[in-house]
Protein backbone atom coordinates (compact mmCIF):
# COMPACT_ATOMS: atom_id res chain seq x y z
CA UNK A 1 0.00 0.00 0.00
CA UNK A 2 1.61 3.57 -1.13
CA UNK A 3 1.71 6.27 1.35
CA UNK A 4 -0.76 8.24 0.85
CA UNK A 5 -3.46 5.26 1.21
CA UNK A 6 -1.92 3.99 4.49
CA UNK A 7 -2.55 8.16 5.48
CA UNK A 8 -6.42 7.91 4.09
CA UNK A 9 -6.96 4.41 5.81
CA UNK A 10 -5.32 5.42 9.13
CA UNK A 11 -8.01 5.87 12.34
CA UNK A 12 -6.74 9.43 13.06
CA UNK A 13 -7.25 10.23 9.24
CA UNK A 14 -10.78 8.82 9.39
CA UNK A 15 -11.72 9.94 12.80
CA UNK A 16 -10.16 13.80 11.81
CA UNK A 17 -12.96 13.41 8.62
CA UNK A 18 -15.67 12.84 11.03
CA UNK A 19 -14.93 15.96 13.13
CA UNK A 20 -13.74 18.16 10.45
CA UNK A 21 -17.15 17.33 8.50
CA UNK A 22 -19.42 17.52 11.17
CA UNK A 23 -17.29 20.62 12.46
CA UNK A 24 -17.24 22.18 9.24
CA UNK A 25 -20.66 23.80 9.73
CA UNK A 26 -19.41 25.15 13.04
CA UNK A 27 -16.58 26.68 11.14
CA UNK A 28 -18.95 28.28 8.53
CA UNK A 29 -21.51 29.85 11.34
CA UNK A 30 -18.62 31.06 13.00
CA UNK A 31 -17.24 32.59 10.02
CA UNK A 32 -20.46 34.30 9.01
CA UNK A 33 -21.09 35.45 12.38
CA UNK A 34 -18.20 37.78 12.02
CA UNK A 35 -19.35 38.77 8.08
CA UNK A 36 -22.70 39.71 9.40
CA UNK A 37 -22.19 41.08 12.31
CA UNK A 38 -18.74 42.97 11.33
CA UNK A 39 -21.07 43.98 8.40
CA UNK A 40 -24.26 45.43 10.37
CA UNK A 41 -21.99 47.12 13.25
CA UNK A 42 -19.72 48.87 11.15
CA UNK A 43 -15.98 49.19 11.15
CA UNK A 44 -15.65 50.99 14.85
CA UNK A 45 -18.10 48.59 16.99
CA UNK A 46 -16.87 45.80 14.91
CA UNK A 47 -13.43 46.59 16.55
CA UNK A 48 -14.51 47.12 19.98
CA UNK A 49 -16.49 43.87 19.48
CA UNK A 50 -13.49 42.14 18.83
CA UNK A 51 -11.15 43.11 21.67
CA UNK A 52 -14.09 42.13 24.16
CA UNK A 53 -14.38 38.57 22.50
CA UNK A 54 -10.34 38.94 22.31
CA UNK A 55 -10.32 39.34 25.63
CA UNK A 56 -13.07 36.21 26.44
CA UNK A 57 -9.86 34.05 24.70
CA UNK A 58 -8.13 35.08 27.43
CA UNK A 59 -10.48 35.22 30.29
CA UNK A 60 -11.35 31.35 28.67
CA UNK A 61 -8.00 29.95 29.36
CA UNK A 62 -9.33 28.14 33.01
CA UNK A 63 -12.21 25.95 30.70
CA UNK A 64 -9.26 25.65 28.31
CA UNK A 65 -7.11 24.38 31.07
CA UNK A 66 -9.77 22.68 32.78
CA UNK A 67 -11.13 20.84 29.20
CA UNK A 68 -7.61 19.35 28.78
CA UNK A 69 -7.57 17.93 31.96
CA UNK A 70 -10.80 16.14 32.39
CA UNK A 71 -10.29 14.73 28.49
CA UNK A 72 -7.12 13.55 29.84
CA UNK A 73 -9.00 11.79 32.56
CA UNK A 74 -11.90 10.83 30.94
CA UNK A 75 -9.97 8.57 28.31
CA UNK A 76 -7.84 7.16 30.78
CA UNK A 77 -11.37 6.15 32.89
CA UNK A 78 -12.12 4.85 29.10
CA UNK A 79 -9.24 2.95 28.65
CA UNK A 80 -9.91 1.35 31.81
CA UNK A 81 -13.75 1.04 31.77
CA UNK A 82 -14.34 2.88 34.71
CA UNK A 83 -17.70 4.74 33.44
CA UNK A 84 -18.69 4.83 37.16
CA UNK A 85 -16.15 6.96 37.72
CA UNK A 86 -16.64 9.13 35.00
CA UNK A 87 -20.12 9.84 35.55
CA UNK A 88 -18.52 11.07 39.36
CA UNK A 89 -16.24 13.39 37.58
CA UNK A 90 -18.94 14.90 35.67
CA UNK A 91 -21.12 15.81 39.07
CA UNK A 92 -18.40 16.93 40.84
CA UNK A 93 -16.55 18.72 38.10
CA UNK A 94 -19.89 20.79 36.95
CA UNK A 95 -20.94 21.64 40.93
CA UNK A 96 -17.45 23.09 41.69
CA UNK A 97 -17.58 25.38 38.41
CA UNK A 98 -20.92 26.70 39.45
CA UNK A 99 -19.94 27.73 42.68
CA UNK A 100 -16.48 28.89 41.46
CA UNK A 101 -18.44 31.17 38.99
CA UNK A 102 -20.25 32.54 41.81
CA UNK A 103 -17.28 34.44 42.82
CA UNK A 104 -15.67 35.55 39.85
CA UNK A 105 -19.15 37.02 38.95
CA UNK A 106 -18.51 39.42 41.89
CA UNK A 107 -14.75 39.77 41.19
CA UNK A 108 -15.27 40.69 37.68
CA UNK A 109 -18.78 43.30 38.27
CA UNK A 110 -16.00 45.56 40.51
CA UNK A 111 -13.22 45.66 37.82
CA UNK A 112 -15.52 45.63 34.77
CA UNK A 113 -14.61 49.29 34.37
CA UNK A 114 -11.20 49.70 34.86
CA UNK A 115 -11.05 46.95 32.22
CA UNK A 116 -13.67 49.29 29.71
CA UNK A 117 -11.38 51.99 29.71
CA UNK A 118 -8.55 50.27 29.44
CA UNK A 119 -9.81 48.96 26.12
CA UNK A 120 -11.59 52.36 25.39
CA UNK A 121 -15.03 50.45 25.24
CA UNK A 122 -18.30 52.68 25.94
CA UNK A 123 -20.16 51.08 28.90
CA UNK A 124 -18.41 48.62 31.44
CA UNK A 125 -21.60 46.32 31.23
CA UNK A 126 -19.84 44.77 28.43
CA UNK A 127 -17.57 43.26 30.24
CA UNK A 128 -20.08 41.84 32.45
CA UNK A 129 -22.18 40.48 29.56
CA UNK A 130 -18.73 39.12 28.55
CA UNK A 131 -18.22 37.16 31.73
CA UNK A 132 -21.75 35.68 31.43
CA UNK A 133 -20.47 34.52 27.90
CA UNK A 134 -17.55 33.01 29.32
CA UNK A 135 -20.10 31.70 32.54
CA UNK A 136 -22.49 29.84 30.07
CA UNK A 137 -19.70 28.44 28.35
CA UNK A 138 -17.24 27.02 31.15
CA UNK A 139 -20.23 24.79 32.68
CA UNK A 140 -20.74 22.87 29.13
CA UNK A 141 -17.19 22.17 28.90
CA UNK A 142 -17.71 19.35 31.41
CA UNK A 143 -19.91 17.50 29.17
CA UNK A 144 -18.04 18.43 26.17
CA UNK A 145 -14.92 16.71 27.76
CA UNK A 146 -17.01 13.42 28.40
CA UNK A 147 -17.59 13.60 24.63
CA UNK A 148 -14.50 13.89 23.71
CA UNK A 149 -12.78 11.76 26.10
CA UNK A 150 -15.29 8.82 25.19
CA UNK A 151 -14.94 9.53 21.93
CA UNK A 152 -18.30 10.43 20.88
CA UNK A 153 -16.52 12.71 17.79
CA UNK A 154 -19.63 12.76 15.69
CA UNK A 155 -22.04 13.59 18.36
CA UNK A 156 -19.46 16.57 20.26
CA UNK A 157 -19.12 17.60 16.20
CA UNK A 158 -22.92 17.96 15.63
CA UNK A 159 -23.70 19.69 18.86
CA UNK A 160 -21.10 22.30 18.49
CA UNK A 161 -22.28 22.68 14.91
CA UNK A 162 -25.85 23.81 16.64
CA UNK A 163 -24.35 25.71 19.01
CA UNK A 164 -22.40 28.17 16.36
CA UNK A 165 -25.76 27.98 14.38
CA UNK A 166 -27.68 29.62 16.97
CA UNK A 167 -25.02 31.88 18.21
CA UNK A 168 -25.36 33.22 14.08
CA UNK A 169 -28.99 33.56 14.05
CA UNK A 170 -29.46 35.28 17.68
CA UNK A 171 -25.75 37.50 16.84
CA UNK A 172 -27.16 38.81 13.62
CA UNK A 173 -31.01 39.62 15.36
CA UNK A 174 -29.07 41.22 18.11
CA UNK A 175 -26.63 43.02 16.34
CA UNK A 176 -28.93 45.20 15.13
CA UNK A 177 -29.44 46.82 18.47
CA UNK A 178 -25.90 47.28 19.61
CA UNK A 179 -22.49 45.60 20.74
CA UNK A 180 -24.48 44.70 24.00
CA UNK A 181 -27.45 42.77 22.89
CA UNK A 182 -24.69 40.69 20.62
CA UNK A 183 -22.60 40.09 23.99
CA UNK A 184 -26.06 39.05 25.56
CA UNK A 185 -26.87 36.78 22.45
CA UNK A 186 -24.22 34.54 23.12
CA UNK A 187 -25.10 33.75 26.46
CA UNK A 188 -28.55 32.50 25.41
CA UNK A 189 -26.80 30.08 22.55
CA UNK A 190 -24.61 28.68 25.27
CA UNK A 191 -27.32 27.74 27.55
CA UNK A 192 -29.10 25.88 24.72
CA UNK A 193 -26.12 24.35 23.66
CA UNK A 194 -25.80 22.98 27.21
CA UNK A 195 -29.14 21.68 27.48
CA UNK A 196 -28.87 20.00 24.12
CA UNK A 197 -25.66 18.31 25.47
CA UNK A 198 -26.68 16.10 28.03
CA UNK A 199 -28.23 14.06 24.66
CA UNK A 200 -25.61 11.83 23.48
CA UNK A 201 -24.41 11.16 27.32
CA UNK A 202 -27.53 9.93 28.62
CA UNK A 203 -26.22 6.35 28.62
CA UNK A 204 -24.62 7.31 32.09
CA UNK A 205 -28.39 7.31 33.19
CA UNK A 206 -28.05 3.42 34.02
CA UNK A 207 -24.36 3.50 35.18
CA UNK A 208 -23.98 3.98 39.08
CA UNK A 209 -21.29 6.03 40.48
CA UNK A 210 -18.34 5.07 41.76
CA UNK A 211 -15.55 6.92 43.89
CA UNK A 212 -12.95 8.66 42.07
CA UNK A 213 -9.31 7.05 42.24
CA UNK A 214 -7.70 9.87 40.90
CA UNK A 215 -4.93 10.54 42.29
CA UNK A 216 -5.29 14.71 43.69
CA UNK A 217 -1.01 15.07 43.21
CA UNK A 218 -1.24 13.66 39.85
CA UNK A 219 -4.17 15.93 38.64
CA UNK A 220 -2.52 19.19 40.28
CA UNK A 221 0.38 18.12 39.03
CA UNK A 222 -0.62 17.73 35.51
CA UNK A 223 -3.50 20.82 36.01
CA UNK A 224 -0.92 23.39 36.77
CA UNK A 225 1.71 22.93 34.45
CA UNK A 226 -1.35 23.45 31.95
CA UNK A 227 -3.02 25.91 33.09
CA UNK A 228 -0.23 27.97 32.71
CA UNK A 229 0.56 26.45 29.31
CA UNK A 230 -2.94 26.92 27.75
CA UNK A 231 -2.37 30.34 28.93
CA UNK A 232 0.81 31.09 27.05
CA UNK A 233 -0.84 29.66 24.08
CA UNK A 234 -3.52 31.55 24.36
CA UNK A 235 -2.05 35.13 24.86
CA UNK A 236 -0.42 34.31 21.76
CA UNK A 237 -3.57 33.52 19.75
CA UNK A 238 -5.37 36.73 20.93
CA UNK A 239 -3.18 39.33 22.74
CA UNK A 240 -2.31 41.31 19.21
CA UNK A 241 -5.88 41.71 18.70
CA UNK A 242 -6.10 43.43 22.55
CA UNK A 243 -2.79 45.38 22.47
CA UNK A 244 -3.27 46.59 18.62
CA UNK A 245 -6.80 47.91 19.99
CA UNK A 246 -4.57 50.08 22.88
CA UNK A 247 -1.87 51.21 20.59
CA UNK A 248 -3.81 51.78 17.12
CA UNK A 249 -6.91 53.71 16.09
CA UNK A 250 -10.09 52.13 15.76
CA UNK A 251 -10.59 52.04 12.18
CA UNK A 252 -6.98 50.51 12.22
CA UNK A 253 -8.43 48.05 14.67
CA UNK A 254 -11.60 47.24 13.11
CA UNK A 255 -9.41 46.03 10.27
CA UNK A 256 -6.81 44.01 12.00
CA UNK A 257 -9.90 42.31 13.50
CA UNK A 258 -11.26 41.00 10.39
CA UNK A 259 -7.73 40.30 9.39
CA UNK A 260 -7.21 38.16 12.89
CA UNK A 261 -10.54 36.44 12.20
CA UNK A 262 -9.96 35.18 8.65
CA UNK A 263 -6.46 34.38 9.32
CA UNK A 264 -8.08 31.89 12.11
CA UNK A 265 -9.96 30.05 9.71
CA UNK A 266 -6.03 28.26 9.63
CA UNK A 267 -6.34 27.32 13.05
CA UNK A 268 -9.94 26.29 12.91
CA UNK A 269 -9.57 24.07 9.78
CA UNK A 270 -6.70 21.95 11.36
CA UNK A 271 -8.63 21.95 14.67
CA UNK A 272 -10.02 18.10 13.71
CA UNK A 273 -7.06 17.10 13.55
CA UNK A 274 -5.96 17.94 17.28
CA UNK A 275 -9.26 17.32 18.49
CA UNK A 276 -9.08 13.54 17.66
CA UNK A 277 -5.07 13.26 18.51
CA UNK A 278 -4.94 14.57 22.07
CA UNK A 279 -7.92 11.74 23.51
CA UNK A 280 -6.30 8.90 21.29
CA UNK A 281 -2.90 9.50 22.24
CA UNK A 282 -3.75 9.96 25.70
CA UNK A 283 -5.50 6.87 25.74
CA UNK A 284 -2.51 5.23 23.81
CA UNK A 285 -0.33 6.29 26.37
CA UNK A 286 -2.11 4.78 29.42
CA UNK A 287 -2.66 1.84 27.85
CA UNK A 288 0.94 1.57 26.61
CA UNK A 289 0.38 1.72 23.17
CA UNK A 290 3.12 3.46 20.83
CA UNK A 291 1.67 7.08 19.32
CA UNK A 292 4.72 7.84 16.95
CA UNK A 293 2.64 7.27 14.25
CA UNK A 294 -0.46 9.37 15.09
CA UNK A 295 1.75 12.01 15.02
CA UNK A 296 3.52 11.79 11.86
CA UNK A 297 -0.10 11.45 10.74
CA UNK A 298 -1.49 14.65 12.03
CA UNK A 299 1.54 16.67 11.96
CA UNK A 300 1.23 15.76 7.79
CA UNK A 301 -2.44 16.44 7.29
CA UNK A 302 -2.26 19.76 9.38
CA UNK A 303 0.50 21.09 7.25
CA UNK A 304 -0.79 20.38 4.47
CA UNK A 305 -4.13 22.03 4.69
CA UNK A 306 -1.91 25.12 6.01
CA UNK A 307 0.23 25.44 3.04
CA UNK A 308 -3.38 25.27 1.06
CA UNK A 309 -5.00 27.74 2.56
CA UNK A 310 -1.78 30.11 2.70
CA UNK A 311 -1.44 30.14 -1.03
CA UNK A 312 -5.04 30.73 -1.48
CA UNK A 313 -4.83 33.84 1.20
CA UNK A 314 -1.64 35.18 -1.00
CA UNK A 315 -3.33 34.51 -4.33
CA UNK A 316 -6.43 35.93 -4.23
CA UNK A 317 -6.92 37.83 -0.60
CA UNK A 318 -9.49 40.01 -2.71
CA UNK A 319 -11.87 36.93 -2.96
CA UNK A 320 -11.32 35.90 1.15
CA UNK A 321 -12.09 39.41 2.28
CA UNK A 322 -15.23 39.94 0.13
CA UNK A 323 -18.18 39.02 1.99
CA UNK A 324 -16.69 41.83 4.71
CA UNK A 325 -17.28 44.39 2.17
CA UNK A 326 -15.54 47.04 1.05
CA UNK A 327 -14.87 48.95 4.40
CA UNK A 328 -12.49 46.02 5.45
CA UNK A 329 -10.65 46.01 1.69
CA UNK A 330 -7.38 47.89 3.67
CA UNK A 331 -6.84 44.30 5.25
CA UNK A 332 -6.33 42.57 2.21
CA UNK A 333 -2.68 43.81 1.54
CA UNK A 334 -1.52 41.26 4.97
CA UNK A 335 -3.67 38.03 4.38
CA UNK A 336 -0.82 35.60 3.22
CA UNK A 337 1.49 37.07 5.79
CA UNK A 338 -1.05 36.79 8.91
CA UNK A 339 -1.70 33.15 6.70
CA UNK A 340 2.12 32.22 7.72
CA UNK A 341 1.53 33.03 11.74
CA UNK A 342 -1.19 31.30 11.94
CA UNK A 343 0.33 28.09 10.17
CA UNK A 344 3.10 27.70 12.35
CA UNK A 345 0.45 28.99 15.37
CA UNK A 346 -1.60 25.78 14.26
CA UNK A 347 1.24 23.42 14.42
CA UNK A 348 2.63 24.34 17.71
CA UNK A 349 -1.09 24.01 18.90
CA UNK A 350 -1.53 20.47 18.00
CA UNK A 351 2.45 19.85 18.85
CA UNK A 352 1.32 21.45 22.68
CA UNK A 353 -1.74 19.08 23.04
CA UNK A 354 0.49 16.14 21.88
CA UNK A 355 2.96 16.56 24.38
CA UNK A 356 0.46 17.14 27.31
CA UNK A 357 -0.89 13.91 26.40
CA UNK A 358 2.13 12.45 27.13
CA UNK A 359 2.58 14.25 30.51
CA UNK A 360 5.38 16.25 28.98
CA UNK A 361 4.60 18.87 31.24
CA UNK A 362 7.20 20.99 31.26
CA UNK A 363 6.23 22.62 27.72
CA UNK A 364 4.72 25.57 30.11
CA UNK A 365 8.26 26.87 30.08
CA UNK A 366 8.66 27.53 25.72
CA UNK A 367 4.77 28.60 25.71
CA UNK A 368 5.69 31.10 28.94
CA UNK A 369 8.87 32.51 27.59
CA UNK A 370 7.36 32.69 23.37
CA UNK A 371 4.51 34.83 25.39
CA UNK A 372 6.22 37.15 27.30
CA UNK A 373 8.64 37.67 24.10
CA UNK A 374 5.70 38.77 21.78
CA UNK A 375 3.92 40.70 24.37
CA UNK A 376 7.66 42.51 24.79
CA UNK A 377 8.48 42.80 21.29
CA UNK A 378 4.77 44.18 20.31
CA UNK A 379 5.01 46.86 23.05
CA UNK A 380 8.35 47.84 21.65
CA UNK A 381 7.76 47.60 17.74
CA UNK A 382 3.95 48.52 17.08
CA UNK A 383 4.23 51.16 14.26
CA UNK A 384 2.57 49.53 11.25
CA UNK A 385 0.33 46.38 11.13
CA UNK A 386 2.93 44.77 9.05
CA UNK A 387 5.58 45.16 11.95
CA UNK A 388 2.74 43.16 14.22
CA UNK A 389 2.64 40.62 11.69
CA UNK A 390 6.63 39.89 11.53
CA UNK A 391 6.38 40.37 15.18
CA UNK A 392 3.74 37.14 15.34
CA UNK A 393 5.43 34.96 12.54
CA UNK A 394 8.99 35.17 14.41
CA UNK A 395 7.60 34.74 17.50
CA UNK A 396 5.20 31.61 16.32
CA UNK A 397 8.51 30.17 13.96
CA UNK A 398 10.74 30.09 17.14
CA UNK A 399 7.01 28.09 19.28
CA UNK A 400 6.99 25.54 16.73
CA UNK A 401 10.83 24.67 16.28
CA UNK A 402 10.92 24.75 20.59
CA UNK A 403 7.96 22.72 20.93
CA UNK A 404 9.30 20.00 17.72
CA UNK A 405 12.28 19.92 19.98
CA UNK A 406 10.91 18.97 23.07
CA UNK A 407 8.87 16.39 21.26
CA UNK A 408 11.76 14.83 19.62
CA UNK A 409 14.23 15.00 22.14
CA UNK A 410 11.23 13.52 24.90
CA UNK A 411 10.18 10.45 22.47
CA UNK A 412 13.92 9.59 21.80
CA UNK A 413 14.01 9.63 26.00
CA UNK A 414 11.74 8.12 26.66
CA UNK A 415 12.55 4.96 23.44
CA UNK A 416 15.97 4.83 25.16
CA UNK A 417 14.34 4.20 28.81
CA UNK A 418 12.07 1.64 27.48
CA UNK A 419 14.89 -0.39 25.64
CA UNK A 420 16.83 -0.14 28.93
CA UNK A 421 14.42 -1.67 31.20
CA UNK A 422 13.83 -4.25 28.10
CA UNK A 423 17.30 -5.37 28.58
CA UNK A 424 17.29 -5.97 32.22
Amino acid sequence: MNPIKKIINHPIFKHSTVVFVGSMGANIAGWLYHLFVGRILGTEAYGELAALLALFYILNVPSSVIQTVLVKFFSVLKAKNQEGQAKSLIRIATVKIFLIEIFGFIVVFFFSQAVASFLRIQSSWYVVWLYLIFATFMVGIVNGSAMQGFQLFTASSVLVTVGMTLRLVFGVVFAYFGVGWTLVSNIFSNSIAYGLSFIPLRFFAHIQEKPITINRKDAWGFSVPALITTLGITLLFSQDVLLVKHYFTSFEAGIYASLSVLGKVLFYATGAVSFVLFPVVSERKASGQGHSRLVAVGLFIIGMVCVGLTAFYFIAPGIVLVAFGKAFSGAAQYMGMFAIFMSFFSLSSILIQILLALDKVNVWIITSVCALLQTLLLVLFHNSISQVIGVNIAVSVGLFTLLLLYYMYGTAKTSSSLSHYSRL
